[in-house]
């Protein structure tokens, strides 16, 4: 039998390990230090544009509030404020100079116009003005306990009631046969795969407003990675040792998936009714509560062979729609521009990663696997079902 070498050398091998890290620490000192002269070495680099970063306005009765932020690293100092390209005078909650991703509230007293379009314009020490228009003027909803239950309502009526609807179709499914139960599954997959790449693509997009310094997609692919290794020990918990989770265990990952993602629709909501466009707002609500009728489907699916009781089915149904009322009330009461292309990249993980755990079931059960017909077709139908739907939306 050969014996296996010790290592030598005592405590020098453990040194000359952390020789890499310490070279490349130095490297990365070396190249801050004289960054501007390595880039001269190719071309001159462009002055940046002195621009603030306007990422909140509120209008109060008779004041506007603008909440800026300087996205570069050289100090900007805000010199002057316009309303309607009319110089005003202005009060600061905060530091005229920010620092890089430092931020104040500026305070205008200003009668703005109900319902009136309106432009805010911050200008720099510089010269340069940044510009945040308004199409329609109307009075930021400030905490209170109509405006939270109204926010509640909506968050209900846009997550739980549909979800509930759609379980609805549980008698039904228990009767159809083990191909068309396949079907139903592999449809499950399929509009999770949907929600999965619109959350990923939702969350692409908002980070690419923020500024670089917040670490560019590397923000996502941490919120992704996260929900989707979070959601595999979950399904590893519910599944208690078993290949793949099943039954009322699939059915929670299912729930668990969609709610996450009905957090991102009702930031979606409660942002727009937050900023004034209340057409948008209403158009969201008629247009998710049809598009997440078809959420419960996929929820009922997979709890076609379980004994689930009334309560169970009422758990399921909290689980994936009431993150939608959470979603509306952060997005009506001041979401994060930071943590909200976050939560989009947590449910798209999460949906992608129950794809997976759904299509296992789906090659354990389907007559053929996953190359039958049954299930190609209910996962092209999931995507369809969830596209068509989803133009009330878009």
């Amino acid at each position: 039998m050969e014996s296996r070498a010790e290592p030598t050398g005592g405590l020098a091998w453990r040194l000359w390990a952390l020789v890499p890290l310490v070279g490349l620490a130095l490297a990365v000192t070396l190249v801050v230090s004289l960054g501007d002269r390595i880039v001269d070495l190719v071309g001159g680099s462009p002055p940046p544009a002195d621009a603030f970063d306007v990422r909140r306005v509120e209008l109060r009765s008779g004041v506007i509030h603008v909440l800026v932020r300087n996205p570069q690293r050289d100090d900007l100092t805000i010199a002057s404020v316009t309303v309607d390209d009319a110089i005003v005078p202005f009060t600061l909650d905060g530091p005229a100079t920010l620092g890089r991703l430092r931020s104040s509230t500026i305070v205008v007293p200003y009668d703005w116009i109900p319902d009136e379009p309106l432009a805010v314009g911050v200008t720099s020490s510089t010269g340069i003005e940044t510009t945040h228009e308004i199409a329609a003027a109307v009075l930021t909803p400030e905490p209170g306990a109509r405006g939270f239950l109204g926010y509640g309502l909506i968050g209900l009526l846009v997550g739980v009631v549909p979800v509930a609807l759609g379980l609805l179709w549980l008698p039904s499914l228990r009767r159809a046969s083990p191909s068309w139960i396949a079907a139903f599954m592999a449809l499950t997959a399929g509009l999770l795969t949907f929600l999965g790449v619109e959350a990923l693509f939702e969350a692409l997009e908002l980070q690419a407003g923020l500024p670089a310094a917040f670490g560019g997609p590397g923000l996502v692919l941490l919120g992704l990675a996260a929900s989707a290794l979070g959601m595999t020990f979950l399904a590893s918990r519910l599944s208690r040792g078993r290949v793949g989770a099943s039954g009322l265990a699939l059915a929670a990952l299912v729930a668990v998936g969609i709610g996450v993602h009905n957090l991102g629709e009702g930031l979606a909501i409660g942002t727009s009714f937050a900023t004034g466009e209340l057409q948008l707002g209403a158009f969201l609500v008629i247009g998710f509560m049809v598009h997440n009728v078809t959420e419960g489907l996929g929820i009922a699916a997979p709890a076609t062979r379980a004994r689930v009781t009334l309560w169970q089915l009422a758990a399921l149904a909290l689980v994936a729609g009431a993150p939608a009322i959470l979603g509306t009330w952060i997005g009506g009461y001041g979401s994060s521009d930071l943590l909200t292309p976050v939560f989009f990249a947590l449910a798209a993980g999460a949906a992608l990663q129950v794809v997976v755990e759904v299509a296992r079931y789906v090659a354990r059960i389907a007559p053929g696997g996953l190359r039958s017909g049954w299930a190609v077709g209910g996962y092209l139908a999931g995507i369809a079902a969830m596209w068509a739907t989803g133009l009330l939306v878009g």
